[in-house]
C-alpha cells in the first residue's frame, strides 16, 4: 500500500517533536542517563565518577548546547612548535653540537624550590663529563607505551651524546614487545620468558632488574610439525542471537545443553535440535612438538637508519643474576669467544667485549638459565640514555623490586638521572580525586630514592589524550588532576617536574597533533608518531640544557669573591 506524502510529513513532525522533547529534558554537558545493572536502574551520569557496574550510558544534545554550541578550542601548533628545528640524520657523520633553544616559561622544568637542587647532582656529573672525565654516566628513561620504539629516548640520546659524547643504545632488554625499536634491531630464540613488575607474569621475590623486568630461557620450544584433520557434525542451528527458535517440523528432537554466563551467574539452557539433520565440517588443528634447543640466543644488530652515534659502540656487558655458573658463546662482528662467569646470587654486571662494534652482537647461552636483566652497549665515555617502555603501566611496581638488586645495578651502571614518564594509562577511567594515585606514585619515588639516595629524578606528566564526545574528539577531563597528583608527589620527594600536557599545547592539543600536516600523533589520539616523538625529544633536551647552563652560571657566580 503506497504511503501518502501527507503521512510522511506527519511522521517527520512527530519524530522531530519527540527528539525536541528529548533535547529539552536531557541534561547538558558530558552528563547523561545511565542504565545500571543494579538499583537504581536509571540515574544521571557524572563523567568524573567511575562505576564498574554501569551497563549503558545515553548521551544526547541538550537544549542549551543546541542553541549555544560549545566553541571547540583549537590549538595553534605554529605557536607551539614554530621555532623548533629538528635534527636530521646525517649519514655516517658524528657531530658535536652545543646549541639549544631556551623554551618558553610553560615548557620549562619546574622545581619545588627556587634553588633548583633537584637536578644538581646530575648537572655536576654532566659538567665532569663535559670537562673530559673518562666515564659513562647514565640516564634511565622509564615510561609507558608512549616510549615504545625508543623514539623519544633515541632523539634525546642523540642530542645529549652529540654534546657530551657517548655511543650506543645503552641498556637493551632481551625482548622488545613493540618490535619497532629504531635504535637497534633485536631478536631472540622463542624459548625466552619475560617477568615484569607491571605485567601478568611476575617474580614472587621481586627479582627484577634495572628495567623493571627479568628474563630467562626454558631450553624448550614448540615447533609446528603438521596439521590434524578433525571432522565434526554441525547440526541445524536453532539459536539466533541467544534466542531459542523452535523447530516444529523436526521429527527427532534431542536436547543440547549450554552454559550461558550472565552477570557472573551460570544459567543452564536446554535447547531442542534435530539430531537427524547435520552437515560435516572439516577443521584443521595444528600439531606442535616440543623440542629441546642446544642453546638459547639473543641477537642485536646495529640499525643502519639510526643516528650515527648509536650505530657503533665499544663496550658490551651482561647484567644478570644466577645461582649457577653462566656459560655462553659470543659472536660479535663475527669474532667468536667462549665465556664462563661465576654465580652471582645478588646480581652483577660482567664485560663480554671491548672494542669497536659496527654490525652485530649474538649471545648463545647453554646450561641452566640465569636471570638476565639487560645487555649493555655503550661507548668508553660520555652519556648513555636507556629506554624502558612498560606497556600498560601507570608507574607503579618499583617498590616491589628487591632492593639489594636494584641498588647494586643503579650503582654499577653509574645512573645519575631517572626520568619517569607515566600517566596515560590512568586517564581512561576518570575519578573525582587522584589522591590515591598521588600516594601510589609517592611510594614508587621513595623506593627509587631508597635504592640510590643521590640520584636525581625528573617526573614527566601525562600528555594530552582525546576521546570522542558528541561526535568530536576532546581532551579527557581528568588529565590535569593526574598531572597535579604526579607533580605533588614529585615535589614532596625532591624531584623535578616537566608538564608535558602544557608543553604540547594543553586542552585539545592532541587533536591538533593528529590533524597536523604532516601528522604528529597517531589516530588513537594517545600516542605520538615518530615525527611527533622527535619534537617532544627536542623540547625536553632544550628544557634540560636551559637548566644546566643556568646551573653552571650559578656555580660560577657562587665562587666569585664578594666586592666590599
Amino acid at each position: 500500500m503506497p504511503v501518502s506524502p501527507l503521512r510522511i510529513v506527519m511522521l517527520l513532525i512527530l519524530l522531530n517533536t519527540f527528539l525536541g522533547l528529548i533535547v529539552l529534558l536531557f541534561p547538558s554537558g558530558e552528563r547523561g542517563f545511565v542504565v545500571n545493572a543494579n538499583p537504581p536502574f536509571l540515574h544521571l551520569a557524572d563523567s568524573s565518577v567511575s562505576d564498574d557496574s554501569l551497563s549503558f550510558k545515553f548521551q544526547f544534545v541538550s537544549a542549551h548546547e543546541l542553541f549555544n554550541p560549545k566553541e571547540t578550542v583549537v590549538v595553534d601548533l605554529d605557536s607551539v612548535l614554530g621555532d623548533i628545528d629538528l635534527d636530521t640524520i646525517i649519514e655516517n657523520e658524528v657531530i658535536v653540537d652545543t646549541s639549544y633553544s631556551a623554551p618558553e616559561l610553560n615548557k620549562r622544568i619546574q622545581f619545588a624550590s627556587q634553588d633548583k637542587t633537584s637536578l644538581s647532582n646530575f648537572f655536576r656529573s654532566l659538567k665532569e663529563v663535559e670537562n673530559g672525565s673518562n666515564e659513562v654516566i647514565r640516564i634511565l628513561h622509564y615510561g609507558d607505551s608512549q616510549l615504545e620504539g625508543d623514539r623519544i629516548s633515541d632523539y634525546l640520546r642523540n642530542k645529549v651524546q652529540n654534546r657530551f659524547g657517548g655511543n650506543g643504545p645503552g641498556i637493551v632488554l632481551p625482548i622488545d614487545v613493540s618490535r619497532s625499536r629504531v635504535s637497534i634491531h633485536q631478536s631472540e630464540s622463542n624459548d625466552w620468558e619475560k617477568f615484569a613488575m607491571y605485567g601478568r607474569k611476575r617474580q614472587k621475590q621481586g627479582l627484577y632488574g634495572i628495567g623493571g623486568s627479568s628474563y630467562a630461557y626454558t631450553g624448550q620450544f614448540l615447533v609446528k610439525v603438521g596439521e590434524d584433520t578433525i571432522v565434526t557434525k554441525v547440526y541445524d542451528s536453532l539459536i539466533t542471537k541467544s534466542k531459542i527458535v523452535p523447530k516444529k517440523s523436526a521429527k527427532t528432537t534431542d536436547t543440547l545443553t549450554l552454559n550461558d554466563t550472565v552477570d557472573q551467574k551460570t544459567t543452564i539452557i536446554k535447547i531442542p535440535f534435530d539430531s537427524s539433520k547435520f552437515t560435516l565440517d572439516t577443521q584443521y588443528k595444528p600439531i606442535y612438538e616440543k623440542k629441546t634447543s642446544s642453546y638459547s640466543w639473543l641477537k642485536f644488530r646495529c640499525a643502519s637508519r639510526s643516528y650515527p652515534r648509536v650505530r657503533t659502540f665499544s663496550h658490551v656487558q651482561l647484567m644478570y643474576q644466577s645461582k649457577d655458573s653462566v656459560y655462553l658463546t659470543t659472536q660479535i662482528d663475527q669474532k667468536e669467544s667462549v665465556l664462563e662467569f661465576p654465580p652471582a646470587p645478588y646480581g652483577t654486571v660482567v664485560t663480554l667485549h671491548k672494542g669497536l662494534v659496527t654490525n652485530e652482537v649474538l649471545l648463545k647461552f647453554t646450561g641452566v638459565s640465569p636471570l638476565v636483566f639487560g645487555v649493555v652497549m655503550d661507548g668508553e665515555r660520555g652519556v648513555a640514555v636507556d629506554n624502558f617502555p612498560m606497556r600498560g603501566s601507570s608507574g607503579t611496581g618499583y617498590s616491589t623490586i628487591k632492593q639489594s638488586i636494584y641498588k647494586r645495578q643503579l650503582a654499577l651502571s653509574n645512573t645519575k638521572l631517572v626520568v619517569m614518564q607515566y600517566g596515560i594509562n590512568v586517564v581512561p577511567n576518570p575519578q573525582k580525586s587522584y589522591n590515591f594515585y598521588q600516594r601510589m606514585f609517592d611510594a614508587e619515588l621513595k623506593a627509587i630514592k631508597a635504592a640510590m639516595p643521590d640520584v636525581n629524578i625528573l617526573v614527566i606528566g601525562p600528555s594530552d589524550m582525546s576521546r570522542k564526545v558528541a561526535g568530536e574528539y576532546v581532551s579527557y577531563p581528568n588529565i590535569t588532576k593526574i598531572r597535579d597528583a604526579m607533580k605533588n608527589a614529585a615535589f614532596e620527594n625532591g624531584c623535578a617536574f616537566w608538564d608535558l600536557y602544557s608543553v604540547m599545547g594543553g586542552e585539545n592539543s592532541m587533536v591538533g597533533w593528529v590533524n597536523n600536516t604532516p601528522a604528529l600523533a597517531s589516530k588513537d589520539y594517545t600516542h605520538f608518531n615518530a615525527r611527533g616523538a622527535r619534537y617532544i625529544g627536542e623540547i625536553l633536551y632544550d628544557a634540560l640544557m636551559t637548566e644546566y647552563v643556568e646551573w653552571k652560571q650559578s656555580e660560577i657566580d657562587s665562587k666569585k669573591p664578594l666586592i666590599k
